[in-house]
């Protein structure tokens, strides 16, 4: 019995561990989007393209959790939920991501 138990709890773990996706892997799938993408200002001027994660970046990811996680530039764990957007200079040089509301506040469409 102790056995069973003992497996259970190592395929229950198992099951919620999340991958973490790395920032290159981001952008290589969702560089397609973010080339199409509104751009945005934020309030030092700088240029950035976003956009709002759905159910195609997902699939473009090959995820379908929500959230996903994913290792920005900084080394940072970042948590992207469906309607959070992705975040990108002009330059395509890094990602980030913020929530709806931080994103509302930060940018301005241009």
């Amino acid at each position: 019995m102790k056995k069973i138990l003992a497996m259970l709890a190592l395929v229950s773990s198992t099951c919620m561990a999340t991958e973490v996706f790395s920032e290159y892997y981001v952008m290589e799938k969702v560089l397609p989007y973010l080339t199409k993408a509104q751009s945005y200002s934020n309030q030092n001027g700088e240029e950035v393209k976003a956009v709002k994660v759905d159910w195609k970046i997902l699939k473009a990811l090959k995820t379908t959790s929500d959230p996903f996680y994913f290792t920005n530039y900084a080394k940072e764990k970042k948590m992207v939920r469906v309607g959070d957007y992705i975040i990108t200079p002009i330059t395509f040089s890094e990602l980030d991501s913020a929530n709806t509301k931080e994103f509302n506040n930060k940018f301005n469409k241009k």
